[in-house]
């Protein structure tokens, strides 16, 4: 099967969200907006304020709202995206939040690549 069908972890999902950064000559490590998503799986236990509040385990976001979409929550913060705390963080969040029933599905970014012109 030559791995067609193996999960990609959290770092890797990672590593391709900074690889698109860095096409745009951004390194990641400069403190920008992240905006993190999750959503109920169908036979979720926890209710949206369930999973805020196991993302303010990990930490205090700036917004926590509705996306709209499915039930699911978008919960925005301030930090760097290139460190290995950062998947660690996103690691944390893709668990914690499985355990009440809850997807973790990602994080976006602004590119921040210094001075443009």
């Amino acid at each position: 099967m030559f791995g067609l069908f193996k999960k990609k972890n959290r770092s890797q999902k990672n590593d391709g969200v900074r690889a698109a950064l860095a096409g745009y000559g951004d390194d990641g490590t400069a403190v920008r907006h992240v905006i993190h998503f999750a959503y109920p799986m169908k036979k979720s236990t926890g209710s949206a304020d369930d999973a805020v509040g196991v993302i303010r385990e990990h930490f205090t976001p700036k917004t926590a709202e509705p996306t709209g979409v499915d039930g699911g929550l978008r919960f925005e913060h301030y930090r760097e995206v290139a460190s290995g705390d950062f998947d660690q963080l996103t690691d944390q969040l893709e668990a914690d939040l499985a355990e009440i029933g809850w997807d973790y599905d990602g994080w976006e970014c602004a590119v921040e690549a210094g001075d443009r012109e």
